[in-house]
């Protein structure tokens, strides 16, 4: 065992990192934008001593992944509950000490209001081993109440849609069979959720935690919502017709105005903009989310994998899919078989 910065915890193996973790240069290059998005606040807290926030709070709701999931959607469904205050930005990264860590507990518990029942946020890199250790520790040793969501998504698909993803953005600059060639690249350890979740099981009790895949949410997304609600402890009967609405749609990953965007916003003076883009008002985010995601726009054919490649992830993901539905009690909808 080993103990966290705070030295009031121990930390579980399985939370620490793994030995020779591969080299992923799309996953890294996806990291430095995740710290970058908050290198103002950084520069602001330097110069200026921050003060605690009136009604400032802990959340008590963590979205803990996984990327690529749905996590998105499902982070605006929750806010639009009366009772739940979901942060603006989504994603705050900052359980992970390589990421926001440094901007301490002030600046986390300004992202939250304490007038709401349920605060909320959606961190997909808290379920990025081996790259990011000891998250799962931090949050217990902070928020040892909190309720933990793992949004999940069969697979392969998941895979494919990263890929979608790191290659529309830029990051992704090799080929797909040298990137997927090894089963240590986070394409491939991102998709094993049964592995990402262990550290949560080792330090939350399984109550605590709750299961839902992507699959589930787009295709009965009233009844998803209701067990989310539930699981959060709201009025579990809420329903909006924005739940209408799909955000991110990966699809768009590969359009030409997608990456427009992304080239962009890596200019002096547009950077500000994907910085602030979550704490716009919801109107004017949806208005861009049309026009660079086109949620209405049909499904796009899917990145093909090898015959090779697709039978060794068939089998590398047999153990751990059947485990992580057997932790959900349920068979989720439309997953690959990988028995």
């Amino acid at each position: 065992m080993a103990t966290t910065e705070q030295g009031r915890r121990p930390v579980p193996l399985s939370d620490l990192p793994a030995p020779g973790a591969a080299h992923d240069p799309a996953d890294e290059a996806m990291c430095d934008r995740a710290r970058e998005r908050y290198a103002t606040d950084r520069k602001r807290m330097g110069n200026v001593p921050r003060r605690r926030r009136r009604h400032a709070s802990l959340p008590n709701l963590i979205i803990i992944g996984g990327l690529k999931c749905g996590t998105t959607s499902i982070h605006h469904y929750l806010g639009l509950h009366p009772e739940v205050n979901m942060s603006r930005p989504k994603e705050l990264n900052f359980f992970v000490k390589e990421l926001n860590w440094d901007l301490g507990i002030p600046w986390y518990e300004g992202r939250f209001d304490g007038r709401s029942p349920v605060r909320g946020e959606s961190s997909p890199h808290y379920t990025n081993l081996p790259r990011y250790s000891g998250v799962a520790a931090r949050i217990a040793d902070n928020v040892p109440d909190a309720r933990l969501l793992y949004m999940v998504r069969d697979p392969i698909s998941r895979i494919l849609s990263h890929w979608r993803h790191a290659t529309g953005a830029g990051y992704e600059t090799r080929s797909m069979e040298d990137a997927l060639g090894r089963d240590d690249q986070t394409y491939v350890t991102r998709s094993m959720y049964w592995m990402q979740l262990q550290p949560y099981l080792e330090l939350f009790p399984p109550e605590q935690i709750e299961v839902i895949a992507q699959e589930e949410l787009r295709g009965d997304r009233d009844g998803t919502m209701r067990r989310a609600f539930e699981f959060a402890g709201v009025d579990p009967e809420f329903t909006s017709e924005q739940f209408d609405r799909e955000w991110e749609k990966s699809t768009a990953k590969e359009g030409d105005k997608y990456q427009f965007m992304e080239k962009l916003i890596k200019l002096p003076g547009f950077s500000s903009f994907d910085r602030n883009f979550d704490r716009l008002p919801e109107r004017m985010r949806w208005m861009v989310e049309k026009v660079v995601h086109d949620p209405d726009a049909p499904e796009a054919p899917k990145p093909k994998l090898t015959p090779e490649i697709e039978s060794r992830l068939l089998s590398l993901f047999a153990g751990d899919s059947k485990r992580i539905q057997e932790f959900a009690g349920r068979e989720f909808p439309r997953w690959k078989d990988y028995s």
